[in-house]
């Protein structure tokens, strides 16, 4: 039996928002529901006592201080002042008319819409993983039964409450709602007449499942382990953000490859069961720590690396050897193929290959073979990429200080150049270009005295001048480049040109990587919006009041076709675009650049309202990180499933000409595809196995043209629960992302909101009907996997990259579309659970990050001072008592009226400790991230408080825009209404 967390939920307060209480009692004047004929009634029912389970059951858990279910206290966390986050279990509200249990009064955060009512606690345990329980120590028993007494005298004459089976959470239950005066209403006596009231409680979303007991649990499992990648069955792997070492023993590390599921239903009617999508979030180019394996890179020779001939699968650790080692069966589509005899050899007596720990294609789950010329365009061999740097050089550009910061930096950036794994200099060959009404090419060619420029004034059939000169070596041409960025600003200082040939600009790149018969990336600078009278000009279109219309999707489409067509001949040539949004006017047309640069496998750098001075710094890290970064050149992406199994939709920045093939002129580490897999036929019987083969070729930074290999193989089941159990809510939550996102270009909102509801509860209510032990209604019961799904989705429907807000520009919400379109897992957890960590109370001799707080307001202490961020933006919170002393050795102020927001840009280096303390802990959070985020302050109590607020995802107000419990509340009556 999978494990479950369960809740005794209580009833919903009518016409308030619902504050975390459970939805069981219908509508005000109605009576609660009651049980099916002939069974006892639902807890609540006036003059019905709770529903007990059968005697002799061990109760959920044992006195205070005993540890939880699976025999992992509760982590206390940082809190708002004088209270811990941490929950023990077993401290629900008295039942019926039984007396209170020991232990202190659970008390949460004030509703102040709604009544106070007596609910129930969760025991917030973390999660096992799927890995298989038992481990647990045996829950508390009623009075002389063995193991430790029960907390609390005994509850009436009412035999404990059954308790689940081991593996399984609980939650006490709460008292049905009425109308005021009648019985079961807030305030009034429940249970049998004379019977003494309960007291009157709230539940606290301390005690609701949420994401850090959950993670601190997988640190602490495992703390100093190692992770292996085997496939072996029912092993879920490590979370995404869990320091770990992880060996390849065949399987691909889920830092490349991560499943929603890590046992495969046998069957489609099995999955369509469970509602939980079939797919892979695949990060090929993704880093692994030193101490990992590296990418091991083998030359087969001119022949090629070995395939299947039926479905030309590669050979991988899974084939299988027969007949000596003269032939080999392909595990993808069961094929016999001949072995050439070059590659042959004997087989030991298990039936595996004698040299298989020489051939590292034959024990790692991951590899690159070295392509022949028949995986090359024309088959010749590819010349090394090209990087060009296009700078806009109009009045806007001058003005805000863009230009006189690329003149200054761009040589050291150049530095950073990538180079392959072994080789001592970069083969990058780099190109320089600027543009206003014009487009100006400069000749950097080492043998000249000093650099040319020529001017194309001609933008409606720009083409490159010349190509000798153009693409050259940066150290061979380190003179002349270093003199053409210190003449910029004496070329262009005074200019009073504003318009901005962006279209045209790019278009001469592309013409130069043509010429120049190789792939590479355009680093793009603009300061505006191209104007509409040149080719891909654009026009101002924000309309905030089409938010949340069915004529929201019109904003999100290219406003010109110059740009998608552009994008399809940069997906042609192997050029993608790096785009570095400097707007001075605050609106450049994301979305219509967004179809530019997503197919070429880009990415829009977004600063809003550029100021040199407040965003440089993070424009010249971004763009040392783009530029250094591993990155693989005119990649073709295929995946390869198992027979039976088919990849069938897509989600990423890339360009798509069938139904297979993945084009993407770039792909960088920090990147993912998503891909739903769907069924063509039964995939096999129970234990069997099924897997998938990524196969991406591309061009290294050094010119070599390379396949990867991405080999994973996963367990087949006929039974639900074990899906359930080995479901990986990380990667199905990324996937839930990025379907969102695309589909906001032809679907309104309400749509997409109310389909993401509907799936989920269907997902957790074939769980509670076909997969739970037989329990009451009240209950609301949550597979172990998955019980951080209602959270996550709360986050989802409630985020700026889906929803938007009425103040959001359409810039900033097509950016945050286009960021989550291609998000690691890693990065979607981080954005749909924002990180928010103290300040005030660091410790100054501290080196690491500390504790985490959860994600609602209550949380925020008003003495205390925190980061909060999601890796895309970041907020310093300070609360309006904040300490003075603190203020001074921090911000270099003696109270909050010296900080101006407004005009915030870095912290003082102050000297004191806790100064260095805080900037320590600012530069590991940035670290982590793969932007580099602007950090804002806001005060509380301020208007810009409520920028900081839509990051506390727990919270909420109204219908629209539900808080955790909220939600969780809804989630209940729906299942409810679901097993009726």
């Amino acid at each position: 039996m999978p494990g479950e967390y369960l809740y005794f939920a209580g009833p919903p307060q009518h016409g308030a928002p619902m504050g975390g209480q459970a939805p069981i009692a219908g509508p005000p004047g109605q009576p609660p529901m009651a049980g099916p004929p002939g069974q006892p009634p639902m807890a609540g029912l006036p003059g019905q006592p709770h529903m007990a389970g059968p005697p002799c059951q061990p109760p959920m858990a044992g006195p205070p201080g005993q540890p939880g279910l699976h025999g992992v206290p509760p982590t206390n966390l940082q809190g708002y002042p004088g209270q811990a986050m941490g929950v023990q279990a077993g401290m629900g509200r008295p039942i019926g008319t039984q007396p209170p249990m020991a232990g202190p009064p659970m008390t949460g955060p004030p509703v102040a819409t709604a009544p106070p009512s007596s609910q129930p606690g969760f025991a917030a345990l973390p999660s096992q993983h799927g890995r298989p329980m038992g481990n647990e120590p045996p829950m508390a028993g009623p009075p002389g039964q063995a193991g430790p007494p029960q907390a609390g005298p005994p509850m009436g004459s009412q035999a404990p409450m059954a308790g689940p089976p081991m593996g399984q959470h609980q939650f006490a239950g709460a008292a049905p709602m009425g109308p005021p005066g009648q019985p079961g209403a807030v305030g009034s006596p429940v249970g049998p007449p004379g019977a003494a009231a309960a007291p009157q409680q709230r539940i606290s979303p301390e005690s609701t499942p949420h994401p850090l007991t959950v993670w601190q649990a997988d640190v602490e499992l495992y703390k100093g382990e190692t992770f292996y990648s085997n496939g072996q069955a029912g092993i879920v792997p490590p979370l995404p953000n869990t320091p770990c070492q992880i060996v390849d023993q065949g399987n691909a590390s889920p830092r490349f490859v991560r499943s929603t599921l890590y046992n495969v239903p046998c069957t489609q009617e099995i999955l369509h069961s469970s509602n939980i999508p079939l797919g892979l979030v695949i990060q090929p180019f993704a880093e692994v720590p030193r101490k990992e394996n590296t990418m091991y890179v083998v030359n087969t020779g001119e022949a090629g690396p070995i395939r299947c001939r039926r479905c030309k699968g590669y050979i991988n650790p899974h084939s299988r050897f027969v007949e000596g080692g003269r032939k080999f069966v392909c595990n993808l589509c069961n094929f016999l193929n001949e072995v050439p005899d070059y590659y042959q050899c004997q087989l030991d007596q298990h039936g595996q290959r004698l040299d298989t720990p020489e051939r590292p294609e034959l024990y790692l789950g991951s590899v690159e073979f070295l392509a022949t010329t028949d995986y090359c365009k024309d088959s010749k061999w590819p010349d090394p990429p090209a990087f060009i740097f296009l700078v806009d050089v109009s009045y806007q550009s001058v003005s805000c200080g863009l230009l006189p910061l690329l003149s200054r930096m761009l040589r050291l950036v150049l530095e950073e150049l990538p180079k392959d794994v072994g080789e001592e200099k970069s083969k990058v060959r780099i190109g320089l270009a600027t543009f206003d009404s014009s487009v100006q090419f400069y000749n950097l060619k080492s043998n000249l005295a000093q650099p040319q420029m020529m001017v194309m004034p001609d933008i409606a059939d720009v083409f490159l001048p010349f190509l000798d000169g153009f693409l050259v070596d940066v150290e061979e041409s380190s003179p002349l480049i270093e003199a053409v960025l210190q003449e910029l600003p004496n070329l262009y200082g005074q200019t009073r040109d504003t318009t901005s040939c962006l279209g045209p600009a790019i278009q001469a790149g592309v013409d130069a990587l043509k010429a120049a018969g190789c792939p590479g990336k355009l680093f793009v600078f603009s300061a505006s919006m191209p104007k509409a009278e040149i080719p891909g000009g654009l026009k101002n279109r924000e309309d905030r009041q089409l938010f949340r219309t069915d004529k929201e999707k019109n904003l999100y489409a290219s406003q010109s076709q110059f740009y998608p067509q552009l994008a399809s001949e940069c997906v042609k040539h192997g050029a993608s675009i790096e785009l570095f949004c400097c707007s001075t006017a605050g609106y450049i047309d994301i979305p219509t650049m967004s179809s530019l640069v997503a197919p070429t496998g880009g990415e829009i750098h977004y600063y809003p309202y550029f100021n040199y001075q407040a965003d440089g710094e993070r424009l010249l890290k971004d763009l040392a990180h783009s530029v250094s970064r591993p990155t693989g050149f005119d990649a073709v992406m295929r995946i390869r499933c198992s027979t039976g199994l088919r990849a069938t939709d897509f989600w990423g920045n890339m360009f798509m000409t069938n139904t297979t093939d993945v084009l993407m002129p770039s792909v960088d580490c920090d990147k993912s595809i998503a891909v739903e897999v769907k069924y063509d036929d039964k995939v096999g019987e129970e234990g069997s196995q099924a897997y998938y083969q990524i196969a991406l070729l591309y061009t290294s930074v050094g010119g070599q043209r390379r396949l990867r290999v991405h080999n994973v193989r996963l367990n087949c089941t006929k039974q639900l629960a074990e899906v359930y159990r080995c479901a990986d809510t990380d990667s199905i939550m990324n996937i839930f992302l990025k379907k969102a996102v695309r589909k906001l270009h032809d679907t309104p909102y309400k749509s997409i909101r109310g389909h993401l509801l509907e799936q989920s509860i269907a997902l957790l209510a074939c769980y509670r009907k076909e997969c739970s032990e037989p329990a009451s209604g009240a209950r609301l019961i949550l597979p172990e996997a998955l019980k951080l799904l209602p959270l996550y989705v709360c986050s989802l429907i409630k985020c700026e990259a889906v929803c938007a807000q009425s103040d959001t520009r359409i810039d900033d919400k097509a950016w945050l579309m286009h960021q989550a379109a291609c998000m690691s897992v890693r990065g979607s957890m981080g954005y749909l659970y924002p990180n928010i960590l103290p300040l005030h109370n660091a410790n100054p001799d501290g080196t690491g990050l500390p504790a985490a707080s959860r994600c609602y307001y209550e949380c925020l202490s008003q003495e205390g001072v925190y980061i909060i961020e999601n890796g895309l933006v970041a907020f310093i919170w300070i609360g309006r008592h904040v300490h003075p002393s603190w203020l001074n050795d921090v911000f270099a102020v003696h109270s909050l009226s010296e900080i101006d927001p407004e005009k915030f840009v870095k912290l003082p280096a102050v000297d004191a400790p806790m100064s260095a303390r805080v900037r320590s802990i600012l530069s590991q959070v940035q670290s982590r991230r793969t932007h580099h985020m602007k950090i804002s302050v806001v005060l509380q109590g301020s208007p810009r408080e409520v920028l900081a607020r839509r990051l506390l995802c727990e919270d909420g107000g109204g219908e629209s825009n539900p808080s955790y419990m909220d939600l969780l509340c809804h989630v209940h009556k729906e299942i409810r209404n679901h097993l009726s």
